[in-house]
């Protein structure tokens, strides 16, 4: 896959977030990550486990991980683990949505020895394991256009950073 029609990540961002739908008489509390792109917008993903939100967020700010920590906070201290994954991870792509479950999915590049290997994951996952390698996110063009709609329509906009 080549880089047209793809725009970078340069920040993640985590949030958490009570949205209130007045008119329903209903809130619902969101965990989620901001990705801040090259070109000024902003992609969002919701629903994300807090776990990952928590790495993300003790990585940004350079934090010691908890004492009690998720397998995420530990592969943050893990060192070698890093460096392996930095030397055969390429890049993450957030590339499709299904529209029946609106769920994201993300393909993951490795690469090592001239052999690419393409894997699916779970998007969220997968910046994380972008961020702590060093590695580049990108997402596909169409799917921030149709998110920017999802952004206004659920109140989350440019306030979200912690």
């Amino acid at each position: 896959m080549d880089d047209s029609g793809l725009v970078r990540a340069v920040e993640v961002l985590p949030f958490e977030r009570v949205i209130e739908y007045v008119n329903m008489n209903f809130s619902a509390y969101v965990v989620g990550l901001k990705l801040v792109l090259e070109d000024g917008r902003s992609f969002v993903l919701v629903n994300i486990p807090h776990e990952v939100a928590e790495a993300i967020r003790v990585f940004n700010n350079g934090q010691t991980p908890p004492r009690r920590q998720s397998i995420f906070s530990l592969l943050l201290s893990h060192e070698e683990f890093k460096e392996a994954l930095g030397r055969a991870l390429k890049r993450v792509i957030i590339d499709e949505l299904d529209y029946e479950t609106s769920l994201y999915t993300a393909t993951v590049e490795f690469e090592e020895e001239g052999i690419t290997l393409r894997v699916k994951m779970i998007p969220s996952h997968a910046i994380y394991m972008a961020l702590i390698a060093g590695k580049p996110i990108y997402v596909k063009e169409e799917l921030v256009e149709e998110s920017e709609e999802d952004i206004e329509d659920l109140g989350l906009d440019d306030d979200l950073e912690e």
